[in-house]
C-alpha cells in the first residue's frame, strides 16, 4: 500500500461528519506527512492544525502560518498545499458541504472526492430529517403514494418499481415541469437530495446544540446568579453576554430554517425550472454563514461538556472559565449572522 493510500485511512467517520474537525487526509494533499494530520477549531473559533492528541500529553496545535517548521517547505508540492490549508483554515465551518465550496472558490478540483461526503452511517441518522422534504417530491410525481421513501436513491428506485410506461409518464411529468431533458432527471434528484441532505445534517446539529445550551444556562444560573458571585459584575456580564449572543445565533438559525423551508414549499406548490434555481442558490448562499454559526456553537458546547462533565464546579471556576473560554470567539460568531445574504 502507498504512503497516500496509507495516510487516505488516517481518520474516522465522527472526524469526517463533525463541523469543527478536518481530516486532512480527505484533502487531495500531496506533501509528505500532511495528510496525517487534521484541522481543528478551537475554543476561540480560531483553526489550527493539530499534529496530536493523546488523553495524557493533550493535544499539539500549531498556528497555520507555522507549516513551515514541520513539514518539509522545500517539498515542490508544499506551497501548493500550503495554499490549500490557508484557504481551508478560513472556511467558518469544516462540515463536507462548506468544504465543496471552499475548494471549488479556489479552483480545486473535488467533483472526484468522493471523502467529501457524509458517512452512511450519518446519513443513516438523518432519515427522519429527510423524510419532510423528500415527501412533497414523492407526491407530486407519486400522488398520493407516500411511501417511506428518505433518499434521492429511493426515490429513483420508485421510477423502476412501476411499469416502464408509467415510469415514462411520470418522469415526462416532472421534466416538462421543470424545463428539463429526460436524461437530465436523475441528476435533478441527487441535486436535489444533496442539497436537502446538507440541510438536514445542519438541523440535526441545531437540535442538539438547543437543549444543551438551556442546559449551560441552567449551570451558570446556579453557579453563579444563585451564588456569592450574584454581586460580581464581571462574572454576571459574562453570563449576560453568553446567554445573548448564543440565544441571538440560535434565533438566527432558526429563522434562515424557517426561510428555506418556506420557499421549499413555495417550489412544490408550483414547480418550474427558474423556482429551483431560487430554492437552490438560497439554501448554497447560506451554508457558510449556517455551517459556520453551527460549527462556532459546537465547539463551545463540546468544550463545555469536556471541562464540565458532570456539571458542577465552584462559583468561581465557572465564572473563570465563562471569561477565558466561553467569550472569546462569541464575536466570530456574531460576525457570520451579519454577513449572511439579505433576504429579498
Amino acid at each position: 500500500m502507498s504512503a497516500e493510500a496509507m495516510e487516505s485511512e488516517v481518520y474516522s467517520d465522527d472526524e469526517k461528519d463533525a463541523l469543527h474537525i478536518l481530516p486532512l487526509a480527505i484533502i487531495p494533499l500531496k506533501t509528505p506527512g500532511m495528510r496525517r494530520q487534521r484541522l481543528i477549531k478551537n475554543a476561540q473559533f480560531t483553526t489550527v492544525l493539530e499534529l496530536f492528541k493523546d488523553a495524557r500529553a493533550g493535544s499539539g496545535q500549531i498556528d497555520i502560518g507555522s507549516l513551515a517548521d514541520f513539514f518539509d517547505s522545500a517539498a515542490p508540492t508544499f506551497m501548493d498545499d500550503r495554499i490549500i490549508i490557508e484557504a481551508l483554515a478560513e472556511a467558518p465551518s469544516f462540515d463536507v458541504y462548506s468544504l465543496r465550496l471552499t475548494l471549488r472558490s479556489h479552483n480545486i478540483k473535488v467533483d472526484d472526492a468522493e471523502h467529501l461526503r457524509l458517512s452512511p452511517k450519518m446519513q443513516e441518522k438523518l432519515t427522519e430529517y429527510m423524510r419532510m422534504f423528500t415527501r412533497p417530491l414523492v407526491q407530486k410525481v407519486f400522488g398520493n403514494d407516500t411511501k417511506d421513501i428518505s433518499s434521492a436513491g429511493q426515490i429513483i428506485g420508485m421510477f423502476r418499481d412501476v411499469d416502464r410506461e408509467e415510469a415514462l409518464r411520470r418522469i415526462r411529468a416532472i421534466s416538462d415541469a421543470l424545463g428539463l431533458d429526460v436524461e437530465q432527471i436523475p441528476g435533478f434528484l441527487e441535486d436535489y437530495g444533496d442539497i436537502f441532505l446538507s440541510l438536514s445534517y445542519f438541523k440535526r446539529y441545531l437540535e442538539q446544540i438547543r437543549p444543551d445550551f438551556d442546559a449551560m444556562k441552567a449551570w451558570m444560573n446556579e453557579g453563579i446568579a444563585g451564588s456569592h458571585l450574584r454581586h460580581d459584575k464581571d462574572a454576571i456580564r459574562a453570563c449576560e453576554v453568553v446567554i445573548a449572543n448564543v440565544d441571538a445565533a440560535i434565533k438566527f438559525i432558526v429563522g434562515r430554517f424557517q426561510t428555506f423551508d418556506e420557499a421549499s414549499q413555495e417550489f412544490w406548490k408550483d414547480l418550474s425550472k427558474e423556482r429551483y434555481g431560487v430554492l437552490r442558490n438560497l439554501i448554497r448562499s447560506h451554508h457558510h454563514v449556517v455551517g459556520g454559526i453551527l460549527c462556532g456553537l459546537s465547539v463551545k458546547i463540546e468544550r463545555w461538556h469536556t471541562d464540565f462533565p458532570n456539571g458542577g464546579g465552584s462559583p468561581n471556576k465557572r465564572a473563570d472559565w465563562l471569561l477565558s473560554e466561553m467569550v472569546p470567539g462569541l464575536d466570530r460568531i456574531r460576525a457570520l449572522e451579519k454577513s449572511a445574504p439579505r433576504l429579498s
